[in-house]
Parts: C-alpha cells; structure tokens; sequence
C-alpha cells in the first residue's frame, strides 16, 4: 500500500470517527436521566426542556459556525469538536442540577454540529468526484455513532 493511500485511509477514518464520536456522546446519556432524575428531581416536562435545549446547540454550530472549519482548517476544527464533546461529558459527570444538564446538553449538540459539519466536509474532501461515497459515510457514521 502507498503511503498517499494509507493517509488517505486514515483520513477517511478520523472524519468517520468524529462523526460517530460525536453522535455517541449525544446519546450515551439519554439512560442516565433516570438516575439523574432520582437524584436531582425534576419533572417530565423539565425533562423535554434537558433534551430541547441539545437543538440550541446544535443549531448555533451549523448556523454560525458551518463555515469555521473552511477558515481554521479540517484539523483544528475536529479537534475543537472533540474538545466540545469532552466539556459535553465533563458538564454531565460534575451535573448537580438541572442547569448543568441544560448547560451539558447545549454543549454536547454544540459539538455535534460542529464535529458532524467538519467530518462531513472533510469526507467530501477525500472523494472530491464521487459526493455521494463522503454522504454514505458521513450517514454511516452518524447511524453507528447513534446505535
């Protein structure tokens, strides 16, 4: 195998990854409402409230920042995706109310956007002539991250 090759390989697989990675954060936590809710009670509705504010996130990443891995480069931006889903995480472990579940959600769908806009962009990177290769494995990498 090349050397051009197997760094193209790699690439596919960091832009796969962070796609996964951070549709897996989003969703690793939904079971632990549960315990979240037994331990800092909070109603149903409060709840629908936790997993809204993901949308406030999310759309602040695709709105304002879609462009920002133009500007600063694949790289940097996937790391700061990923730098997003660790405060995400960090947010959800030290949750001692409802704001820093509210916070935590906010963070992780801020992540998401990001990590997902940059990875999709960077697999279209990789296969230039063929857009529809970089849409299946984004849209695999999201069904995996998900699952």
């Amino acid at each position: 195998m090349e050397v051009g090759e197997e760094r193209h390989r790699l690439s596919v697989a960091a832009a796969f990854g962070l796609i996964a990675i951070g549709f897996a954060s989003s969703t690793l936590v939904s079971p632990l409402y549960a315990f979240y809710q037994h331990r800092v009670p909070f109603s149903i509705a409060m709840l629908t409230v936790i997993y809204a504010a993901y949308v406030i996130g999310n759309l602040v990443a695709l709105l304002f920042l879609g462009r920002l891995s133009d500007r600063l480069g694949r790289r940097p931006t996937a790391l700061l995706a990923l730098a997003a889903i660790a405060v995400a995480v960090a947010l959800f472990l030290a949750a001692r109310d409802v704001g820093w579940l509210i916070a935590g959600r906010i963070a992780s769908g801020l992540a998401v956007g990001l990590g997902s806009g940059t990875g999709t962009a960077w697999l279209v990177d990789l296969h230039p002539r063929i857009n529809r290769h970089a849409t299946l494995l984004a849209t695999q990498a999201n069904l995996g991250g998900v699952g």
